[in-house]
């Protein structure tokens, strides 16, 4: 997914397959896990649905820690994305001529994938490729379950483009393996390193010119124009203020000045903030929104001190914290985290 596209439409499907999964392990009521992600329940009545990348970029998050007690089921989940699962990008991926033209579709249309990792193509002239992936965007605690469920879900891409042969010569990641993976490595025909310094997917000689059972020039031609148009419209109906707010929500370390904000955002810094008054808001309560949501967020998970936690969302002093958290939210940041925990010890 791409957080300048965020309100490009995706099939529901891997709601779905978050929702088979959550069931299966007992964790939490669907509707509550879609209210303690921030958006509206998520209905599967009457066949296929849509949601918005941004609704469902905050289902990633609240299912990885709804599940950081039982990891061993991300990449399973990954198996579950089935190329047609990803709707018209699927459909463009499965009429492709070769496995190198798909998966060139697939990069350039990021925007329409369910991951938070970036892939680029990266080709050889004899007929090898690899798909590189980058995670310098991914949020921390996203880092494991986006690399697992990645893991599953790209070789049951290939698997399904390819009619189930796998021409892969090498796998790398830097997430650690999960705990079971002697029970998943017979996935895989070649050696998956983990805790390697980049995501590398790298296929065997001729592998970018291997036909596809699927091709059909016509298809590939429509559906990836339809990919292009959609995701052509979702950034131009994308404001300033929901790019930016994408931008602080994934940011995991320090927030960004607003020169640092504006070069992210392509624009001059003077541009930025006319355009946020435009939008009727301003760089430094948009700051503030995004502390006191990390802030909610920390203070609900229950792992760290509010000392920790005032340095975590940017501030010197725990005493300036607490001033600013009571602010935003009318009570103490201890009140707030003895009222969270209340109401679902494993989820706020």
């Amino acid at each position: 997914m791409d957080s300048n596209a965020l309100y490009a439409t995706l099939p529901d499907l891997s709601a779905r397959i978050m929702r088979s999964a959550l069931a299966s392990q007992a964790v939490v009521d669907w509707d509550d896990f879609c209210r303690s992600s921030h958006i509206r329940p998520v209905r599967f009545d009457g066949g296929e649905g849509q949601l918005l990348a941004q609704e469902e970029m905050q289902l990633q998050t609240s299912f990885a820690a709804c599940t950081a007690d039982a990891r061993n089921i991300w990449f399973d989940v990954g198996l579950r994305y089935r190329a047609i699962k990803f709707g018209e990008l699927g459909l463009a991926m499965m009429t492709a001529r070769t496995l190198g033209e798909a998966l060139q579709i697939a990069c350039r249309c990021q925007a329409l994938t369910y991951s938070l990792i970036a892939y680029r193509y990266a080709s050889a002239p004899n007929g090898a490729f690899a798909l590189i992936g980058d995670d310098s965007r991914l949020a921390e605690p996203m880092h494991d379950f986006s690399h697992h469920r990645d893991l599953g879900a790209i070789r049951t891409l290939v698997a399904d483009l390819m009619g189930g042969e796998l021409p892969l010569e090498r796998v790398t990641t830097p997430a650690p393996p999960p705990a079971d993976w002697a029970q998943h490595k017979h996935n895989f025909p070649c050696p998956v390193q983990f805790n390697a310094e980049h995501t590398q997917w790298i296929f065997r000689p001729g592998a970018a010119n291997r036909p596809l059972p699927m091709a059909d020039t016509d298809l590939v031609s429509l559906y990836s124009t339809r990919c292009y148009s959609i995701i052509k419209r979702a950034q131009s109906n994308a404001t300033v203020k929901s790019r930016l707010a994408a931008h602080l929500n994934r940011s995991d370390g320090e927030f960004p000045t607003a020169g640092e904000a504006a070069r992210m955002l392509a624009l001059s810094e003077r541009t930025l903030h006319r355009r946020l008054a435009e939008e009727g808001t301003r760089f430094s309560a948009m700051i503030d929104e995004a502390r006191y949501s990390r802030a909610r967020e920390l203070l609900t998970d229950g792992h760290m001190a509010i000392e920790q936690i005032a340095v975590a969302v940017g501030f010197a002093e725990p005493s300036s914290f607490s001033r600013a958290f009571k602010r935003w939210s009318g009570m103490g940041a201890l009140e707030f985290r003895r009222q969270a925990q209340t109401r679902n010890p494993r989820f706020a």
